[in-house]
């Protein structure tokens, strides 16, 4: 009956400790929910991310090190040497992303270690009311603090300090147990069991966060949101293994029973999904409507409670039994299976419906390949450290294969040959018409080198690119090659044309709303407007073609080409095409397009509201570009907040949801479509009429207002 007894208070208080920290962690994030944009929700979900994986590399298993051995040998030489190993790692790593990356996602990761070893201790004490406090404290801190941080701050930046100061507050007594002496004795004479332990964790890590630093990598911030918030739904009602692995563990390590535990966890489990499958749909649009969307990926990861939960189980026995390894290896399959999923749903654009099913697969691989690989290779010492060479090349081979596959690719059909990629952050296509298949493959290939060319020189994220440059000035003179003044001074010709309503200096505001609001879920203050557009004014960009320079007459200002690089990269690889002797082809760089020869192609035109074409039209060696309020935009509340930013407002235009703009060349028709876009229908449409242009202007009425000349029937 004591023996009973003890079971129970032990794991009462390790349930009451992870239900708590549960429920907590996912208040903070569902709260997080309802006060930033999906997008910043996204972005913090990516840099914690970050932050949870350094911090279990800082740990190097030594958290579960301590909680297997010290139950069996109460050694207090073994817990002061994992302690200052764990701070000096943490420091380490922690100084080295504060100064190359963020300075809270480096303070976070060393509030992290410092926290993760200190429960660890009272696991391996199993002092398990001190443990269960522990959580309930990080956790309440960790939500209180970091809300009004944000608050005080407006920025994720107060979150991520928010966090940190949580954990430090919960974990930094551990320090008091570092009890300095040579060598590291006790930590060497596991070091097998240790290695092992650190790479089960980090592949441990790595399923469970991994796939937002991936996600956020691949994908918008936007998906990464939505991901986030369905994970976290996920993760709340997924309690359960949690509970059991932080009990199971040490009561197992200490040769326990706990067969009726385990049974009884399992049951839980199916009754938890179909918990989650039943109530997603009705209290998501609810309580979280600009979350509505993920309601099935919520319900598609309920059912990966079942997996994880025996997933748990089988890992707190492989633990006890000092078979990390295992562990190691079955978790490096599983990151395998769940790269796979990522990057089908990215390649087949299958969202994130395709990213919560990859997470079921990983749950689901998990747990299979816990109970079948060691009954597969037995016990045998060879055969374990094979599946860990195994899980490793697997992944290994994934990220490989995955940044070759970024390149072109070129497919044939009869003379038909077509290369699809991606460059300038959007989808490439080039198709040629040509029986010279060979031939048409090297165009398609230089044609595409040219892309990536212009690309090169003329975009605002690469330091090494003459913008880039041209950017950080100031408002000296910058060396330019001629190639970036003539575009330039093409975007100064058309901010003429357009009384300034195309500009390329815009990118200060476009900078404020794309990002800025984004990180805070915030309009800007007036003040900020201002400071911005104050910087835009196209005739402080001063070109002098003599010297081959340009600069800026006031300090602060940036450009962004991206109203008319696309342009001008379809253009030149058109050239391209061309000087390879092909006749008939079509270039398009992210709905971008342009045609030569005289082959006709049927174009189609996006609604901007529906998911259907509002027509087609058939182009004969010409240039069509769209602008339109639907490419890249986000949600704050209510309003639409797009990159096509009004220079004299400092604001998301209004008046317009899409511009399609035909020309002889792409330059002409993609800097146009913009500029009427900004001007509004009205506007745009006496702009059209004057430069004589094909334009068609979709008002914010959803009105179809044509140009004089625009002859095309919308079939």
């Amino acid at each position: 009956m004591k023996e009973v007894a003890e079971e129970s208070y032990g794991l009462t208080k390790v349930a009451i400790a992870q239900i708590s920290a549960t429920v907590l962690g996912a208040i903070f994030w569902l709260v997080f929910a309802t006060i930033i944009h999906p997008i910043a929700y996204g972005r913090l979900a990516w840099l914690v991310s970050i932050a949870m994986l350094l911090s279990t590399l800082c740990l190097f298993g030594l958290g579960k090190t301590i909680a297997t051995y010290y139950p069996k040998e109460g050694d207090d030489r073994l817990l002061s040497d994992s302690v200052l190993i764990v701070l000096i790692s943490s420091l380490a790593v922690g100084g080295i992303v504060s100064v190359f990356l963020n300075p809270f996602v480096g303070l976070l990761t060393i509030a992290l270690s410092f926290f993760s070893i200190a429960f660890y201790s009272e696991l391996g004490k199993r002092q398990y009311k001190n443990y269960m406090w522990m959580w309930i404290g990080v956790r309440s801190a960790s939500l209180v603090i970091p809300v009004i941080m944000y608050y005080l701050w407006g920025l994720i930046a107060g979150i991520l300090a928010g966090l940190a100061a949580a954990y430090f507050i919960f974990g930094s007594w551990i320090l008091r147990e570092i009890n300095p002496h040579l060598g590291f004795t006790k930590v060497r004479n596991k070091l097998g069991f240790v290695l092992n332990s650190w790479g089960a964790d980090m592949g441990g890590v790595a399923v469970n966060f991994f796939d937002k630093f991936l996600i956020g990598w691949l994908f918008t911030m936007t998906v990464l949101g939505f991901y986030q918030l369905a994970y976290r739904i996920f993760v709340l009602f997924g309690v359960l293994p949690q509970i059991l692995f932080f009990y199971l563990l040490p009561e197992k390590s200490a040769g326990k029973g706990t067969r009726r535990v385990e049974l009884f966890g399992i049951l839980v489990s199916l009754t938890l999904a179909g918990l989650v499958f039943v109530l997603a749909p009705v209290f998501m649009p609810k309580f979280f409507p600009s979350f509505a969307g993920g309601v099935r990926a919520v319900q598609i990861m309920g059912f990966a409670i079942i997996p994880a939960t025996i997933s748990k189980i089988k890992i707190s026995d492989l633990y006890s039994r000092e078979k990390a390894n295992l562990v190691f290896g079955s978790r490096l399959i599983a990151l395998g299976i769940g790269i796979i999923g990522i990057i089908l749903s990215f390649n087949r654009s299958l969202g994130l419906l395709g990213l919560a099913s990859s997470l079921l697969a990983i749950q689901v691989s998990l747990a299979a390949s816990l109970i079948f690989l060691p009954k597969l290779f037995k016990r045998g010492e060879a055969g374990e450290m094979a599946i860990s060479v195994i899980g490793m090349v697997l992944v290994t081979a994934l990220l490989l294969s995955f940044t070759g596959g970024q390149g072109l690719k070129i497919e044939t059909h009869g003379e038909r040959v077509e290369g699809t990629g991606l460059a300038m952050d959007t989808n490439i296509k080039i198709i040629v018409l040509d029986e010279n298949t060979e031939r048409a493959k090297t165009a398609i290939r230089n044609a595409f080198d040219e892309i990536n060319r212009v690309e090169d020189l003329m975009s605002v994220e690469k330091k090494t690119s003459e913008i880039y440059a041209l950017n950080h000035s100031g408002t000296v003179w910058v060396d330019l090659s001629p190639e970036v003044l003539k575009v330039l001074k093409e975007s100064k010709k058309y901010s003429n044309l357009t009384d300034g309503r195309f500009d390329s200096t815009v990118k200060p505001l476009v900078s404020l709303w794309m990002e800025k609001v984004k990180e805070t879920g915030k309009v800007p203050e007036p003040n900020e407007l201002t400071e911005s557009i104050e910087l835009v004014e196209w005739r402080n960009l001063v070109i002098d073609e003599n010297e081959g320079r340009a600069r800026f007459l006031k300090g602060g200002m940036k450009v962004t080409l991206g109203g008319i690089a696309k342009g001008y990269a379809i253009d030149q690889a058109c050239e391209v095409l061309s000087e390879h002797g092909i006749q008939k082809a079509l270039v398009e760089i992210g709905g971008d397009i342009r045609t030569i020869g005289n082959e006709s192609w049927t174009i189609a035109i996006q609604h901007p509201r529906e998911d259907e074409y509002l027509g087609k039209i058939e182009l004969e060696n010409k240039a069509i570009a769209t602008s339109g309020d639907y490419r890249r935009y986000f949600f704050l509340g209510q309003q639409r907040v797009h990159h096509l930013i009004n220079p004299k407002t400092g604001r998301p235009a209004e008046n317009c949801i899409g511009v399609t703009v035909v020309a002889d060349n792409c330059v002409a028709a993609d800097a146009l479509s913009t500029g009427v876009f900004i001007a509004g229908p009205e506007d745009g449409k006496n702009m059209l009429d004057n430069l004589g242009m094909k334009g068609l202007i979709i008002a914010s009425t959803e009105e179809l207002v044509k140009s004089d000349l625009w002859d095309f029937e919308l079939d």
